[in-house]
């Protein structure tokens, strides 16, 4: 009598006989029935989350450095739980998420102070659960550890990221994605009829059915330096740099990417063996859904697929109704999701993911730098080390690409745009003076940022702006619209001649106009007001400010606290292109206060 593997073997070979016969098409990949397959840790889990009630979601990170190659370059890199990029978080809305965060020294005491990884999520409700060192809390000191709670609202739900916001640490690799998905709404409520409660669980099956047939995944696409980020930092604050902000040497996509270390003129350590392209696998049969986050220090990268389009669905967060296009910008910590849709019925099943900087961005050149950086995107036929032989989308027109402030939300409830109780005018620029030493600051109303590690503003009794925080209090006793809200238009003035993307902390905010000056200065002028639209666009939490330019944004500050308005690029927040909204301080609970206080102790 023949072995039981032998009829166990016959009949999968015939299953797949009889598939390719007669081309039957399953809703699980056919591999799953043959092969346990190692899922990859930028896949997510949607059914997982979407499905099951409100919980506590606990995640204990171990932050750490070591030396990595991520492109075939050696670098000191901060891992977190091992991994580069960081571990991807996962939940659902109205969870609780509880993030310890412990840095672990491997050379004795550290020089730098540690990271404190904070999570980008407007809304929190906490404001010393925001990480922002020298505003919310002290930085986590080595060997020591930090524990977050923060309680996610039973609406909010999108794409997020957490990431340190001490420091430089931000280059050198200490961040990671963070998913929230959207709960089943038809599962809230249990049913006692049987009738009632068959009907719950088929809708339930067909839910589960639907997820499943799903491919959601995280592409962390931004700039890379070779250098460390203390290193990057300290040339662009020197007399060497005249203010040109330090040009990356690589684009990676998930922490990785292929490198010729023939191109590089500077001293690295570095095997091209190490380095590799990215490869993604989409599917045929569901819909591939990736979420873009730009993590990167200072380059906007655009994205295209070849012979596909992208459906946008989500913009920091906000569901949006859903824009066509072939290609998008992403800027420095801003987030997109998006639907990819192949065009034409050829046999080709290997495509480039194109991820293009354009030099103009740049005040010198890096002969480094590979400005079309590729991904590999398969329908699972990759064989050996080919490479896709498919073309760029050419002579694309300009409504063949994203426009951020055509966006609207998804919810037509969202489109109600409330009116500003008041104005705030800024001016942002690096300038570089005398009495700085030469070397280039960023400035915010002629105020440079420099936070206090040791008494962070939250912690404080007293305050009030200075030459080195500028402070702008928000209270409710010239509001219209809400007594427990503030209704802001921020006008920002951009008098360089490059972009800023800047980042709103706790809040979202309606970008209602840009403007970029062909020539001159391009700042807002009072007595030529532009015309705002009248419905809300799609909120954000980090826009782009136009070089030579100015934006309008539109936010409701309705959480207590003193949130950090800052550019995203990341030199320029560590010079000092940063400012505090102090948003209805009376109200601020004794324990943010408490919990900013003793994480100095």
């Amino acid at each position: 009598m023949p072995p039981a593997w032998k009829y166990a073997a016959t009949l999968i070979f015939l299953l797949v006989v009889l598939l390719y016969r007669f081309n039957l098409k399953l809703r699980t990949p056919l591999s799953a029935f043959l092969v346990h397959e190692d899922i990859s840790r930028f896949q997510l889990s949607p059914s997982s989350h979407t499905l099951r009630s409100e919980a506590i979601r606990i995640y204990n990170l171990s932050l750490e450095e070591e030396v990595l190659s991520p492109n075939g370059v050696q670098k000191t890199v901060f891992t977190i739980n091992g991994l580069y990029p960081g571990p991807t978080i996962e939940a659902r809305s109205g969870d609780l998420l509880v993030t310890s965060s412990r840095f672990v020294s491997l050379n004795g005491p550290s020089q730098c102070l540690c990271p404190v990884a904070r999570p980008q999520l407007p809304n929190q409700g906490h404001n010393s659960q925001d990480g922002a060192s020298g505003v919310t809390q002290c930085p986590i000191q080595p060997g020591s550890n930090f524990t977050y709670h923060i309680h996610l609202s039973s609406d909010q739900y999108g794409t997020f990221w957490y990431h340190s916001h001490q420091s430089t640490q931000l280059a050198d690799g200490l961040f990671g994605a963070l998913i929230i998905h959207p709960p089943d709404r038809l599962a809230e409520e249990s049913r006692t009829h049987q009738d009632e409660l068959r009907s719950e669980r088929i809708r339930r099956h067909r839910r589960a059915t639907e997820l499943s047939n799903v491919l959601d995944q995280i592409m962390l696409i931004g700039d890379w330096y070779h250098r460390s980020g203390k290193e990057v930092s300290e040339w662009y604050q020197s007399l060497r740099s005249h203010g040109n902000e330090p040009v990356p040497d690589a684009i990676l996509n998930n922490g990785q990417q292929a490198f010729n270390c023939s191109k590089s003129i500077a001293q690295i350590v570095c095997d091209s063996r190490q380095g590799r392209t990215p490869v993604f696998n989409l599917h045929l049969q569901h819909k591939n859904i990736i979420r873009f986050i730009n993590p990167g220090s200072l380059a906007e990268i655009h994205l295209s697929l070849d012979s596909h389009l992208l459906r946008v669905v989500e913009a920091d967060g906000t569901q949006i109704q859903p824009v066509v296009v072939k290609e998008l910008s992403i800027a420095p910590g801003q987030r997109y999701a998006v639907e990819v849709i192949r065009v034409g019925n050829d046999q080709t099943c290997e495509f480039w993911l194109r991820q293009r900087v354009d030099y103009e961005d740049f005040k010198y050149p890096n002969v480094a730098l590979d400005l079309e950086s590729k991904s590999i995107m398969t329908y699972g036929c990759r064989r050996g080390s080919r490479l896709p032989r498919t073309h760029n989308w050419s002579a694309l027109k300009a409504d063949e690409r994203l426009d951020p402030l055509s966006l609207q939300p998804l919810d037509h409830l969202a489109r109600l745009l409330p009116l500003a109780d008041n104005v705030v005018m800024m001016y942002v620029t690096t300038m570089i003076r005398t009495a700085t030493g030469n070397k280039p600051f960023g400035y915010v109303n002629q105020t440079t940022w420099k936070p206090n590690l040791t008494n962070p503003v939250l912690a404080r009794s007293d305050f009030a702006s200075s030459s080195k925080e500028l402070i702008v209090p928000l209270d409710v006793s010239n509001t219209s619209i809400s007594p427990a809200s503030v209704v802001l238009d921020i006008i920002v003035n951009n008098l360089e001649d490059g972009p800023h993307p800047f980042h709103l902390h706790g809040h979202h905010f309606w970008p209602l106009y840009t403007y970029k000056a062909a020539m001159g200065a391009g700042s807002y002028k009072w007595d030529q007001p532009p015309t705002l639209p009248t419905a809300a666009p799609a909120l954000r939490d980090t826009f782009v400010i136009p070089a030579k330019g100015h934006a309008i944004f539109r936010a409701r500050f309705d959480t207590p606290g003193m949130w950090l308005f800052h550019c995203h690029v990341l030199v320029h927040l560590h010079s000092g292109m940063a400012m505090i909204f102090d948003v209805l301080s009376d109200r601020i609970p004794i324990e943010d206060r408490k919990n900013a206080a003793d994480s100095c102790s």
